[in-house]
């Protein structure tokens, strides 16, 4: 190998490892996915901090899926288009969740009830 060729890997790895610390560790929100399901309620924890909603949705006849995420401050709580408290909803009724999947847990961004 040459020394030119040796230097440009050199000079490849330290770039590669620069980019890792200048992206940091904040870059995961930016490439956050947002889902959304439709479901009943099947439990709302309020005792806990951050407050959690269990939404289960049917994926088939037999198959469904359960999804757990926090609700914070900056989730928005709405029936028929007006703003309403996470005590408000009652277990077994229907609710569109948008939610995002982060680092540190699922977490609510959107909850509407009919």
């Amino acid at each position: 190998m040459t020394r030119a060729r040796q230097q440009r890997r050199v000079l490849c790895a330290v770039a590669a490892l620069l980019n890792l610390f200048l992206i940091g560790p904040d870059s995961a929100v930016a490439s956050e996915r947002t889902y959304r399901v439709q479901g009943q309620v099947v439990v709302i924890n309020l005792t806990q901090s951050p407050h959690m909603i269990v939404v289960k949705t049917p994926l088939s006849k037999h198959n469904d899926m359960t999804v757990w995420a926090k609700v914070g401050a900056k989730t928005q709580i709405t029936r028929k288009r007006k703003r309403i408290a996470l005590q408000t909803i009652r277990v077994g009724e229907v609710v569109k969740l948008t939610y995002v999947k982060q680092r540190d847990g699922v977490f609510a961004r959107l909850i509407q009830l009919q």
